[in-house]
């Protein structure tokens, strides 16, 4: 955005004749913007004049995609000088512009129509939001001094040590984890054991006897039928 001129009187410093032709090409309108921005160039099958921004959409279209669009005369520079944009990734037909402090997110125009009015004020043009950026960064390294490159040994230690103390967390853990179940497998097996000694004390007691009275009802049986065919 702020490869662009802002003035009209900006626009004609960039040609060397400075004629009231080209003055006049150059304040021409958007013929798809309700905000009348400058147009800068021409679509040459519908003959539309269009600003930068739609400088770039229109070939972005579904209708226009194949149409060729040249830029008016005096205003060639704008091609060559104009620094590249990000796509909004939900809006792929806008650029991105504003950067959200509050929510720390990227807009594009479409974005800041939908976005929190409460948030306007947290708004930063891109330019804005990446000088900071690197005034940031820049104090946090120290602009390349000694001091900068000593928080970041400091910082790299920190992640090193926060590394170690994890993996001895998770060992530790996990030999907890295993003893226990250690314990728990050796606590079944000896409950298994317990109850199959019962199982066999309860045949032993209960069981043996009453197969030895069986045998015993099973003889007197014998003898009486027996002596019933003696007589």
């Amino acid at each position: 955005l702020q490869a662009f001129p802002d003035s009209v009187s900006d626009i004609e410093s960039l040609t060397s004749d400075g004629n009231v032709a080209s003055s006049a090409v150059r304040t021409a309108s958007c013929d798809e913007c309700v905000e009348n921005e400058k147009a800068v160039a021409k679509c040459v099958d519908c003959s539309a004049q269009l600003c930068a921004f739609h400088t770039e959409t229109h070939p972005r279209s579904r209708a226009t995609y194949k149409h060729k669009v040249d830029m008016l005369s005096g205003d060639a520079a704008f091609a060559t000088t104009k620094e590249p944009t990000a796509l909004c990734p939900i809006h792929p037909a806008h650029d991105l512009r504003s950067f959200c402090t509050q929510c720390n997110t990227l807009l594009c125009r479409q974005c800041e129509a939908t976005h929190p009015a409460e948030h306007n004020q947290q708004l930063l043009s891109i330019g804005d939001a990446s000088a900071r950026a690197k005034a940031a960064v820049n104090k946090m390294l120290g602009t390349g001094t000694e001091d900068g490159e000593s928080q970041l040994d400091v910082a790299f230690e920190e992640v090193v040590q926060a590394i170690q103390s994890l993996h001895t967390q998770t060992e530790e853990v996990s030999a907890e984890v295993k003893e226990y179940f250690d314990g728990l497998v050796a606590g079944l097996r000896k409950r298994e054991t317990q109850v199959l000694d019962d199982l066999d004390q309860l045949r032993t007691k209960n069981i043996l006897p009453l197969e030895a009275r069986r045998s015993r009802f099973g003889a007197l049986i014998s003898a009486s039928s027996n002596a019933k065919r003696c007589v």
